[in-house]
């Protein structure tokens, strides 16, 4: 396998050179957007809360409360909001947002840094702070396990008594039925490589020079909850799927509903995304550890 290191690097650049992509993705999703985001509304306090949004991108469009990522949703309705993302093109986008509209709630702090570096982008004295701690994009571009539980620690470590820390995943079964819709001939065309990715869940994107221009880990739905256990030392966590019975792009009509209509699949959606076997049909995986 490539370096770790030199693959989270590749996959920052491909952001910072098209920060578009990422930007839209939720927008595209509204139901993953409102399944993640109410569950991040149910564990915090009735007070302002702090938050540390670590991976958060762009943070979203601030003049769409209903319709933008989690940073700037956030602090739409009070919350005090920490964006670190390691994408210098992503954040500038961020930023360049809080230029356009300055009067408008936005993060009050847009840092640069690497998930796997947090307790030294954050003072000490910030440790065992927050309320709530965002990790939903990072764990996707990590490309080792040790990295992700490491990312997963630091995060942790940043989480104050009683706050909650919230770590996203890509299901490896997601990416099959991506290909099934987009190339299903790749399956049998690259034999080898998705026996490998069968086993770790490893996946890279090769230019026309086979240089690795984007990196992704798709981790088995079962292993999620061990991850956060064990580095969290929990006895229980809470895991949530953000697509719940629309899972493998079937949200793409209702996407486009308003209304009750739209409300009615949202709800569905919590329903079977926070069942005890209903999550792991997901594609992305929302695992929830609460300090005590």
């Amino acid at each position: 396998m490539k370096d770790p290191i030199k693959l989270l690097t590749a996959t920052s650049q491909f952001y910072s050179a098209n920060p578009s992509l990422e930007d839209g993705r939720l927008k595209a999703h509204r139901v993953e957007f409102e399944v993640t985001l109410r569950a991040i509304l149910q564990y915090l306090p009735e007070s302002p809360a702090k938050i540390l949004d670590v991976g958060g991108g762009t943070g979203g469009v601030p003049s769409e409360v209903s319709n933008s990522p989690y940073s700037f949703a956030l602090a739409q309705r009070g919350h005090d909001v920490t964006l670190v993302d390691l994408s210098q093109g992503l954040l500038d986008t961020a930023s360049e947002r809080i230029t356009l509209s300055p009067n408008a709630p936005h993060p009050n702090r847009i840092l640069q840094g690497n998930a796997l570096d947090l307790l030294t982008i954050l003072p000490e004295f910030e440790q065992r702070s927050f309320d709530i701690v965002l990790l939903l994009g990072p764990l996707y571009h990590i490309m080792s396990s040790e990295g992700r539980e490491d990312a997963i620690r630091q995060a942790w470590t940043m989480v104050k008594p009683s706050g909650s820390l919230f770590c996203a995943w890509v299901s490896r079964w997601a990416h099959y039925r991506d290909v099934a819709m987009r190339d299903p001939g790749r399956l049998s065309a690259k034999k080898e490589s998705y026996a490998k990715h069968a086993i770790g869940g490893d996946y890279v994107r090769l230019d026309e020079f086979g240089v690795a221009v984007h990196a992704m880990n798709h981790e088995h739905p079962a292993k999620m909850p061990v991850v956060l256990k064990k580095v969290t030392g929990l006895a229980e966590v809470k895991m949530i799927g953000t697509e719940g019975v629309l899972a493998g792009g079937l949200d793409k009509l209702v996407n486009s509903l308003e209304g009750d209509a739209f409300e009615a699949w949202v709800e569905k959606c919590v329903e079977t995304g926070q069942d005890e076997y209903g999550w792991m049909m997901s594609d992305h995986i929302v695992g929830v550890a609460r300090k005590v």
